[in-house]
């Protein structure tokens, strides 16, 4: 971080310096704040996320991204999201894997469009690259998602790794997937790696979602849509896609016969 400033200094001058200072400053003086106003408001949180019912699929996702400040806000494009509950709130699923919890937004939504009984299971990279890694303050969050007729399970392991293929075998106990959605190592080879991997789980009949399927910055989508163009062919398939010029995000769903 030295060494960038005196570069900074001596190619853009002190007062730009100064500047891009400031604004580094800001933002992670916002974060601090932020995540300091998160671990107080985090019991409320929690009871109030237990007790609530939603009339609809789009009063539970103006939930999840408005309330507590951004605490569970899904890392998607709202109109894409809905569309996606809606499909599985007509399937409730039973059993659903998660590859990518993250800021625990999607998870949020899964656990009130599964079946009141299902088992669901997600895995998260702690430090993950594309904003996967929550902190252990957040489980007590995240547990209060689940019905208290679901079966709730947290891996927080690399999804990459056969260990944690054969912890999520045990878990199921011979139970096929109706729903699994692939959202963690967004590089090509970490989200081939993650389909070869869990998609055997999926019974016929199921599907497999797949987010940021849209091309966008790399820091962003990864190998996902180089990735998704090329599976996409091999199955039945949809997407559910606001605009293609978004740079990002879009969610492909595949129809596993």
């Amino acid at each position: 971080m030295i060494a960038r400033a005196k570069e900074i200094a001596k190619n853009e001058g002190i007062l730009i310096l100064l500047k891009k200072s400031y604004r580094f400053v800001k933002i992670k003086t916002s974060e601090v704040v932020l995540e300091a106003y998160h671990k107080v408001v985090l019991p409320y949180a929690s009871r109030k996320i237990k007790g609530i019912n939603f009339r609809s699929i789009e009063e539970l996702v103006d939930f999840s991204f408005n309330r507590f400040h951004g605490l569970i806000r899904p890392m998607q494009i709202r109109e894409e999201i809905i569309e996606l509950l809606k499909i599985l709130s007509k399937r409730k699923p039973k059993v659903v894997l998660e590859i990518g919890t993250a800021n625990g937004g999607t998870l949020f939504l899964f656990t009130r469009v599964a079946s009141k009984d299902a088992t669901l299971i997600s895995v998260d990279l702690p430090g993950g690259r594309f904003g996967g890694g929550y902190p252990d303050w957040k489980v007590p969050l995240y547990k209060a998602f689940a019905l208290p007729t679901q079966e709730f399970h947290l891996i927080r392991a690399d999804s990459h790794n056969p260990e944690t293929l054969e912890a999520i075998k045990e878990i199921l106990n011979g139970m096929k997937v109706d729903f699994l959605f692939i959202d963690g190592d967004h590089t090509y080879e970490g989200v081939k790696a993650d389909f070869e991997m869990y998609s055997p789980l999926v019974r016929k009949g199921g599907i497999i979602a797949f987010h940021d399927i849209v091309p966008g910055p790399e820091e962003n989508v990864g190998g996902v849509p180089r990735f998704w163009e090329e599976i996409r062919k091999k199955y039945k398939y949809r997407e559910i896609v606001k605009s293609w010029n978004q740079g990002g995000y879009g969610i492909g769903i595949l129809e596993v016969e």
